[in-house]
């Protein structure tokens, strides 16, 4: 097997790492977000959870939005050699907590978590979560310190915009997946991504082929095929409706750490997902386990997250009209 047939073969193959022994209660939640309303002051409260470090810990962030200001926060779980769960969470306030959580049949149970505020004031309260199925789960809270936090919420998975994983092939390299679903069949998204036509009406204001299986783009408007503002895409496996496997050949001059992105192999998957509907995995394999791979790892967790976004809004908006933003932005800039 070439080593193109293998990171293909490793970026489909690609699934979320399996979480650490003593983890797998949370399995359930991990790679979605979850949005509940306290039933006191309807404010919304929404928890996304994700794997770390290859599964070895979760990390939930969450967002509390509809008061007078926006509330955040993160717990980070960890498992000891022995499966037993410690977390520790800290807020936009400067408050941190600690607690441990185990699970009981379709309930998860943390017990009494300590929380000491910026202000040193320390509060205890205890939490258990019910899982309802795999769309819900119910969180109830109780502290005697505070009443005001005892409350009962239910918490309904949300459809995702751009879900972001990342996982390692067998060489130790880094591959990078962003997943989205967009409303169109699979053949008009296809036509947007695998023709420079296409890629002009969500992707770029300027894009040629200027031979077969390449396609030359630029984010600048005045860019001209073959200038030092344009990027090179060569297809190597091209299945209409289904995949198409590409490497960059050519970046804008200054691109930073080329001559290992260039090494790098991105993957376009389409499929069904329900009537008029494709859901769409851009995969980025062979990212290097250095300084420079984590950069780049790093630049196109938020590169490719825009990119889908925009392929979806392609779909949902219409085609971009590059005219109009650009006047915009310039109107911005005065």
């Amino acid at each position: 097997m070439t080593m193109m047939s293998l990171a293909i073969a490793v970026a489909l193959a690609a699934q979320a790492p399996a979480l650490r022994p003593g983890l797998e209660p949370l399995a359930f939640l991990v790679g979605h977000c979850w949005q509940g309303e306290f039933p006191d002051t309807g404010e919304r409260d929404t928890h996304c959870f994700e794997p770390v470090y290859e599964g070895q810990h979760v990390r939930d962030r969450h967002e509390v939005l509809g008061g007078s200001q926006a509330y955040r926060g993160e717990t980070l779980y960890s498992a000891d050699s022995s499966g037993r769960v410690a977390f520790t969470y800290w807020n936009s306030q400067g408050g941190v907590s600690r607690g441990n959580m185990r699970p009981s049949g379709d309930r998860l149970e943390f017990g009494d978590e300590a929380y000491v505020g910026p202000d040193g004031r320390r509060i205890t309260f205890s939490t258990h979560w019910r899982r309802l199925g795999d769309d819900a789960y119910e969180a109830v809270t109780v502290s005697s310190d505070a009443p005001s936090m005892n409350r009962t919420v239910r918490y309904r998975r949300l459809a995702p915009d751009i879900a972001i994983s990342e996982t390692r092939a067998p060489d130790g390299s880094h591959i990078l997946i962003h997943e989205t679903v967009i409303g169109a069949p699979p053949a008009e998204v296809w036509s947007a991504i695998a023709t420079a036509e296409g890629w002009r009406t969500w992707a770029v204001p300027v894009a040629w082929a200027p031979e077969p299986d390449i396609i030359e783009t630029s984010y600048a408007p005045a860019a001209r095929a073959g200038g030092p503002e344009t990027i090179r895409q060569q297809i190597l496996v091209s299945i209409p409706e289904r995949l198409i496997a590409f490497r960059t050949i050519k970046a804008p001059d200054g691109f930073p750490h080329f001559e290992t992105f260039r090494r790098t192999t991105g993957l376009f998957e389409l499929g069904p997902d329900g009537q008029g509907r494709t859901r769409v995995r851009l995969t980025g394999a062979g990212y290097p386990d250095d300084e420079a791979g984590r950069e780049l790892l790093g630049f196109f967790r938020e590169g490719n997250r825009i990119s889908l976004e925009r392929l979806r809004q392609r779909f949902d908006e219409g085609p971009v009209d590059w005219s109009r933003m650009s006047r915009e932005q310039a109107e911005e800039g005065e």
